[in-house]
């Protein structure tokens, strides 16, 4: 039997899996492995992954530990209990000035990353248009192109705060009468932060051309210039709006899979007939988890977000001796930052080769982005209190020796 035959035209068809494509992900791996061989005992600086390294507020881990003993706990629980729904309303209440029902207005999630991946099933159909950012996330505009949709990128620019520009938008609109707009505010992997006055105009548009906003907020805590704005606080705005919302970020559960959307109740209906058929929902301890996160775990997400602030403070301070033009981000855990053309003495031409230089001479991990322009991203989670470095000073001092005074620990 041809197996080949099986796979679906949406992954290659055929030709699935004979075609051996090197992702950049592999490739910084490699270079990676490389360079430990040739350095065994240099410790690595691995800015790459965008994962929080401490552990959640101890007082989530308890209530997990509780309620994960609870018989009643350990039925389906499809799409989400209430009261978990009601503290995700009570959270965009307090802190964002949203109002939300939480029986038909908001409904967790099993992660964002899944949340993005079951919202084109609701709404997008062969022959349809997405219009998606770029440089992006791209778990919701593959899924759309596998139901048949066609992609269309908006660039993200530097001159413009990494958000789009209202008149290309606009025309951009017009021109392909998209079926749905994904926006990503706080920007992963740029850092840019969007306006009220951005997201005024987008529901304007919306209305106008009859699309849906999905707006992927998993970094909404960690804004540092100004506040974060969201399409749900502005006039109409729920009408034509999906927000995701992720627990993984600010309270560092990234393991535990638990977010929340939130919109207007028929467009949540038709998420949660997609979510009903498609999984089973999140553990309900993990849920009552959730419900301390949001409701008592203030102050912790206030110290994440002040050490991030510090860390990329100082990490834009070390890069721009180095030759970077580096310079902390409106919000996120990122540094976005523009490759130079010449770096000690090479031409560069591409952040690929940027990012290979960086791991392969100093053991330093970063993802490189060549969508517009080539960019750097550094994450300000790195992994510290191990084998590897004691405390965050060890790794900004290994990161100066090694770009300022070109010399490996």
């Amino acid at each position: 039997m041809n197996v080949q035959k099986l796979f679906a035209q949406r992954i290659g068809g055929e030709e699935f899996g004979k075609v051996q494509q090197t992702f950049k992900f592999t490739l910084i791996n490699n270079a990676k492995l490389e360079f430990i061989a040739r350095n065994p005992g240099t410790k690595v600086i691995d800015m790459g992954v965008g994962e929080p390294e401490e552990i959640p507020d101890v007082g989530i881990i308890d209530r997990l530990y509780r309620e994960a003993k609870v018989k009643e706990n350990r039925i389906y629980p499809c799409n989400g209990i209430l009261p978990f729904a009601e503290a995700a309303a009570r959270y965009l209440k307090r802190d964002f000035d949203i109002t939300v029902d939480p029986k038909t207005e908001v409904m967790h999630c099993v992660g964002t990353k899944t949340a993005l991946a079951q919202i084109p099933i609701a709404f997008v159909d062969p022959g349809d248009t997405v219009i998606t950012t770029t440089p992006g996330y791209p778990v919701l505009p593959r899924v759309a192109s596998w139901l048949g949709a066609r992609i269309v990128e908006v660039p993200l620019e530097q001159r413009l705060g990494f958000v789009p520009d209202l008149v290309q938008l606009e025309e951009t609109v017009q021109k392909h009468r998209p079926k749905m707009l994904l926006l990503n505010y706080p920007n992963n992997p740029t850092g840019g932060v969007a306006s009220r006055s951005f997201f005024e105009k987008v529901v304007e548009l919306a209305h106008k051309y009859c699309f849906l906003i999905v707006q992927d907020a998993a970094y909404a805590d960690f804004v540092f210039e100004g506040r974060f704005t969201s399409p749900l606080q502005v006039d109409g705005g729920k009408d034509v709006s999906l927000e995701m919302y992720s627990l993984s970020k600010s309270y560092n559960m990234q393991g535990y899979r638990l977010g929340f959307v939130a919109g207007g109740a028929p467009l949540m209906k038709a998420f949660s007939l997609v979510k009903d058929n498609t999984d089973n929902g999140q553990f309900i301890a993990i849920q009552k988890a959730g419900i301390f996160a949001l409701d008592e775990s203030k102050d912790f997400v206030s110290a994440n977000r002040e050490k991030y602030l510090r860390r990329m403070n100082r990490a834009s301070e070390i890069l721009r001796k180095a030759g970077f033009d580096a310079h902390t981000s409106p919000g996120t855990f990122y540094l976005y930052v523009k490759v130079p053309e010449q770096f000690r003495g090479e031409s560069i031409t591409s952040a690929q080769q940027m990012a290979d230089i960086l791991v392969s001479r100093y053991g330093l991990i970063t993802v490189p982005w060549d969508e517009v322009g080539p960019f750097l991203r550094f994450s300000m989670t790195f992994e510290i209190g191990t084998a590897d470095f004691a405390n965050e000073e060890e790794v900004f001092d290994a990161l100066e020796q090694r770009l300022i005074n070109d010399r490996l620990d």
